[in-house]
């Protein structure tokens, strides 16, 4: 709301100041909006409005502008990297840059009106904001990856594979999760070929053997780290694979595995330390140890550097060697 929306609903000065942040350019967010400081990495966050806020407060006085990158993510339905990168903006060639707020990146383009018309309004809130087309926001996204970025390294932590599998640089990881979530947020074929990447300003290469590695069934940017890293042991690997009971009812579905071997696994996030969680782990567990398979439930210290990566490829390297 603007300062004179809170006016016009009775909203006097002092609580405006007591309940409510300036988000930009005199549009307020109530403080009950705000996220938590800390991350539940353990990151202190840089912003606390949550990005769909801001990215509505920018528009709001801006409708002309057209969200792109993280900014259009969002939109798309993504709620990973979003909340911490930068909100990209498609402005006119002979646009000022320099007044943008600090979580504000503004892209000058002649071709605005050309991505305006390939535009999509995708927040039902604000139906005028315009994001762009599925394959320039993924390009921007990734391009922006890409970019050196000191704080990024710190909150957005990758180990450095490239012992383990020579692409596997801080940045590739990266940009495979953030094409993951994107496609699986928006759809499965959000981006059907390098072409449109290309296009939207991707280095072919890039835009390749990114959608080459992406994979919609990841639902989490580990899983993708751990898809990557195991991915070239054996041919067959599949994501989100469906396990029964005997009565045909629907166990769980399995993160990754080699359904031919027998060979499965699990990332273990933070919920698998609740107790329900951990009962439902405990029988997944017990019937797929009954059906003579292999479970590995893989954690963030299995993939926190090369070392302990190549200890998990060795392990589960003999797995499907002695059930292959």
């Amino acid at each position: 709301m603007t300062r004179s929306d809170l006016k016009a609903a009775g909203v006097t000065r002092a609580r405006i100041r007591k309940f409510f942040v300036n988000a930009e350019h005199g549009v307020f967010v109530h403080v009950d909006t705000l996220l938590p400081e800390m991350t539940a990495t353990g990151y202190r966050r840089e912003r606390r409005i949550p990005a769909v806020l801001l990215v509505r407060a920018h528009l709001l006085r801006r409708v002309e502008r057209t969200a792109t990158g993280f900014a259009a993510g969002l939109q798309y339905g993504m709620t990973h990297f979003v909340e911490e990168e930068s909100l990209e903006f498609l402005v006119p060639n002979g646009a000022d840059t320099t007044s943008a707020p600090p979580h504000v990146r503004l892209t000058r383009t002649r071709k605005l009106e050309t991505y305006r018309r390939a535009a999509l309004s995708l927040d039902p809130t604000c139906p005028d904001h315009r994001a762009t087309d599925p394959a320039t926001t993924l390009a921007r996204m990734l391009m922006a990856t890409a970019e050196a970025d000191a704080d990024r390294s710190r909150r957005w932590r990758i180990p450095d594979l490239i012992t383990v599998r020579l692409h596997l640089t801080p940045t590739f990881i990266r940009s495979v999760q953030v094409s993951d979530h994107f496609h699986q947020a928006w759809g499965a074929v959000a981006v059907g070929s390098a072409g449109p990447l290309v296009a939207a300003g991707l280095p072919a290469e890039t835009a390749a053997a990114v959608l080459g590695f992406t994979d919609v069934g990841a639902e989490s940017p580990p899983e993708t780290l751990l898809r990557l890293v195991v991915g070239d042991l054996a041919p067959g690997l599949r994501s989100q694979i469906p396990v029964f009971r005997e009565n045909g009812k629907l166990l769980t579905t399995v993160d990754l595995g080699w359904e031919e071997h027998g060979v499965y696994l699990f990332y273990d996030g933070a919920h698998h330390l609740q107790k329900e969680q951990r009962d439902h782990d405990s029988e997944v567990f017990a019937v797929l140890q009954h059906r003579g398979d292999t479970v590995f439930r893989v954690t963030a210290g299995n993939l926190k550097d090369a070392d302990k990566v190549l200890e998990l490829r060795g392990w589960i390297r003999k797995a499907l060697d002695r059930l292959g």
